[in-house]
């Protein structure tokens, strides 16, 4: 059995039960799809996850070094987390968001086979 296959079986036996949230689901990912797979990578992983997870963890590591002060100071070690943190979390972000919506599409192609 196929990856697609297996959240296919999960989508429909997950909402079959419940009446109508199989159309619901089908509808919202309709309108997901109308926005383009990029738009939805970059909405929902890159600026929903990667970008919040870059700037908190930059805030983290100016409080971990300087500790709370009104206007801190840029250091070396600083500077360089900030360029880590915002190269690898939004590229972390892109590649859930993908998954989101590889996971989308077959739950999708799923809920639609069966009519």
């Amino acid at each position: 059995m196929g990856r697609e296959e297996r959240i296919g079986r999960e989508a429909n036996r997950a909402h079959a039960e419940v009446p109508g949230e199989r159309d619901q689901l089908i509808a919202h990912w309709r309108k997901e799809r109308a926005l383009g797979r990029r738009g939805f990578i970059m909405r929902r992983g890159v600026l929903t996850w990667g970008l919040p997870a870059a700037i908190l963890t930059i805030l983290y590591k100016t409080v971990q070094e300087q500790g709370f002060v009104r206007s801190p100071h840029l250091t070396q070690s600083l500077a360089a987390a900030i360029v880590v943190a915002l190269v690898v979390f939004p590229l972390c972000g892109w590649i859930f968001g993908r998954w989101l919506w590889d996971t989308g599409e077959a739950r999708y192609r799923a809920l639609t086979k069966d009519g």
